[in-house]
């Protein structure tokens, strides 16, 4: 089966310091990396310059008993921090919240 270049488009991240970020996530909260898959990466909000990002994304991957689950996550990443601080959860709704938190003062896209 082949993967279209517009869902590859739609699964892209072009970052990768997010995706590696992503991934050490995955892996302290005992998740399989290399069978994950980010889906629909989003930028949500932004401050002026830019430095200041959000970004929600869903994974799907397998927990320790190799079980496959559904996460939702955000990212906040500051450019001019080390490192971005990723949420990973199993509730849309709490992501959700996560979001709104780190989206306050910030440019939404919505």
């Amino acid at each position: 089966m082949s993967v279209s270049l517009l869902d590859r488009w739609a699964n892209w991240i072009g970052d990768r310091s997010l995706e590696q970020a992503i991934q050490a996530e995955l892996r302290r909260g005992g998740f399989a990396v290399h069978a994950s898959k980010i889906i629909r990466p989003r930028l949500v909000a932004i401050e002026r310059p830019g430095w200041v990002q959000v970004h929600r994304f869903e994974v799907e991957t397998l927990d320790s008993e190799r079980h496959a689950v559904r996460l939702f996550g955000a990212v906040r990443d500051d450019g001019r921090s080390e490192r971005p601080r990723v949420v990973l959860t199993h509730d849309r709704n709490e992501r959700d919240s996560q979001l709104d938190a780190w989206c306050e003062g910030l440019i939404r896209r919505d």
